[in-house]
């Protein structure tokens, strides 16, 4: 089994500004993931422009086991590691989850001479 992948998008909630949250992704979201073992990359992107206030946030786990470990830190951490509660909360504070999705890639092709 190869790696498995994450896709969840969140919208921005009235009051929530798209700094407050890139802000927390650079300085506080991405430090927590570095220290979960399996975690390979994760990306932010803000979708349709800065008006639609939604972002989709990706994450490359090395296995499947690896996005099962994630997920069993994210639902417990919050009751041990401070930090991460509190990243949590101000996220939860800034946006909302829309919808997401995990699974492992079907295809992955790079197409040649494209412009």
């Amino acid at each position: 089994m190869g790696k498995y992948y994450l896709l969840r998008v969140w919208e921005l909630k009235v009051g929530g500004t798209s700094g407050e949250l890139e802000e927390l992704m650079a300085s506080g979201y991405l430090e927590m993931q570095r220290w979960i073992p399996g975690v390979e990359h994760v990306s932010l992107l803000r979708a349709g422009g800065e008006a639609t206030g939604r972002y989709v946030l990706t994450i490359t786990f090395g296995s499947y086991e690896a996005y099962r470990y994630w997920r069993q830190v994210e639902e417990e951490a919050a009751d041990y590691w401070e930090r991460y509660a509190a990243i949590v909360m101000q996220w939860e504070r800034t946006c909302y989850l829309v919808v997401a999705y995990a699974g492992e890639m079907e295809e992955d092709t790079y197409v040649e001479g494209a412009i």
